[in-house]
């Protein structure tokens, strides 16, 4: 369990070279950019937190919370960086990590989805993964669709507050064609007006043209009809 990692509580300044990322994380360029800035003007606000690995090879750490920080201190030509250590395992480590970026979702929505995802496939339950993040189990259940799905811009849309979850699973559960009636059916209902209805219809023209992620190739595998 998460509330059993045993954290020594005085920040150590460590190697750079000597911390592995087991679980990289994407961000945007323009945000990465944005921290660098940040830290270079303002200085670490907050320590990266790290495990503590001893072996035959000797001291090494893999990182818990941090990629960001860490990363944007190697652009800007540090090679030691102030850390949090503690003792935890592989699987202790991944849920500090989920937990972290639960408190702050709205920030780095991608780095929540990317946790929930990894732990569904180290074989958690939806069950479980509710009980272990505080999450509802609803939510997780319908975002593990979504990620099932492989809807990477649905999931980031419903994260950022851009379309209801509801309106998501709508979609990834429609055919093409059903897709602006489930859109009609959203402003009908009051949960998708103004601003939000005009994103969403965006989204689902990126959707049709570039695929389910961004970047990524279109996905043709049929789904099934939505019935109204």
């Amino acid at each position: 369990m998460v509330s059993e990692v045993e954290v020594r509580d005085e920040v150590q300044v460590i190697p750079i070279s000597a911390i592995t990322v087991e679980n990289p994380r994407e961000r945007s360029e323009k945000t990465f950019r944005a921290l660098v800035d940040s830290i270079g003007k303002v200085g670490l606000k907050k320590p990266i937190t790290v495990a503590r690995i001893d072996d035959e090879a000797g001291v090494s750490y893999r990182l818990v919370c941090g990629q960001g920080r860490m990363e944007a201190y190697v652009a800007l030509g540090e090679t030691y960086i102030p850390a949090i250590v503690v003792e935890a395992n592989e699987v202790e480590r991944l849920l500090r990590s989920v937990i972290e970026n639960i408190a702050r979702r709205q920030q780095r929505p991608l780095e929540l989805l990317q946790d929930i995802a990894i732990l569904r496939d180290r074989g958690y339950s939806d069950h479980q993964i509710a009980d272990k993040t505080g999450l509802s189990l609803v939510y997780v259940h319908e975002i593990g669709e979504l990620i099932a799905n492989g809807e990477e811009r649905l999931l980031i849309a419903v994260e950022t507050g851009q379309m209801p979850l509801s309106v998501a699973l709508y979609i990834t559960r429609a055919e093409e064609k059903d897709v602006q009636k489930a859109l009609e059916a959203a402003y009908a209902s009051g949960e998708l007006r103004g601003k939000k209805l005009l994103e969403a219809r965006r989204l689902v023209e990126l959707r049709q043209r570039h695929g389910k992620q961004r970047g990524g190739a279109r996905n043709k595998q049929p789904r099934a009809r939505m019935t109204s």
